[in-house]
């Protein structure tokens, strides 16, 4: 199925606003009394790493700088035998306004998903300037276990999702596939843009790979182009969401997530393998 692309215009109004300074009529400056100990981001990046443990330093700020102070916390987690830290407190020290927590992540497995979350404990929870209100007292900390990804051959991509050939296809050579050393994941690399051009979208698209030579999609979300994001679904969709294969020629019914809308779509591959 073609989508159609359509390109919104967006009118943006500008207006200059211009302020008089009055040296005589200047505010006092406001100067907190509060520790106001705080997380710096409720939900940072998902860490990704190839390793089988991480340390994520988990960053912790506080608005007066003089003397010592330490805050505690809590951690949790429904990854059992996963997270852990040393402790559960951390100081600043006289004149820092930053400290950190080591949040290790220990017996990762290949291509799994971890979560957990930290919490200041009430002590540091009260520390709360309520004049400014920028406190975060909890931070949710998120771990992807990636594979070491090898190089599996490359393939000729076909899209049927955004072409403007109707009839073949818009395609590209040598796309690069990858695979999760060890495992039967694996990957086609930015096939988008290879089509497109780089600012068609980005991210891969990982299925795996029977001994029968049938491929998966992993369930979920994959590359993204043109704002639609690649979505494979067996549980709720199975019916749209299919591949078949006449030797390394697979073909890949999907459906295309666009904010709440979903869409069907399809590609296929040649594997040179």
């Amino acid at each position: 199925m073609r989508i159609s692309k359509y390109i919104a215009g967006v009118a943006l109004a500008c207006c200059a606003i211009f302020t008089s300074c009055d040296k005589d009529n200047e505010g006092a400056i406001y100067t907190t009394n509060f520790q106001n100990v705080s997380f710096e981001q409720e939900a940072p990046n998902t860490v990704t790493t190839s390793e089988e443990s991480v340390v994520v330093p988990v960053r912790l700020t506080r608005s007066i700088a003089s003397g010592s102070y330490t805050a505690s916390f809590e951690i949790e987690s429904e990854d059992d035998g996963i997270f852990s830290v040393d402790g559960n407190s951390v100081t600043f020290n006289d004149g820092e306004g930053v400290a950190f927590i080591n949040l290790k992540a220990s017996n990762l497995v290949k291509g799994a998903d971890y979560a957990c979350t930290i919490t200041l404990s009430g002590d540091a929870a009260a520390t709360a300037d309520t004049i400014t209100n920028t406190q975060i007292t909890q931070t949710l900390i998120k771990v992807h276990s990636d594979y070491n990804w090898v190089a599996a051959g490359t393939c000729k991509f076909i899209d049927w999702n955004f072409c403007e050939d109707e009839e073949n296809g818009d395609s590209a050579e040598g796309v690069v596939i990858e695979n999760g050393e060890g495992s039967n994941v694996y990957r086609i690399v930015n096939p988008f843009p290879a089509v497109y051009g780089s600012s068609a979208g980005t991210g891969n698209i990982t299925f795996t790979l029977a001994d029968d030579g049938n491929i998966e999609l992993t369930n979920g979300r994959h590359a993204a182009a043109f704002g639609y994001t690649v979505y494979y679904d067996t549980v709720n969709y199975a019916g749209y969401c299919n591949t078949s294969h006449e030797g390394n020629h697979y073909e890949v019914n999907h459906l295309l997530l666009a904010g709440s809308s979903l869409y069907l779509g399809s590609f296929e591959f040649i594997w040179d393998r």
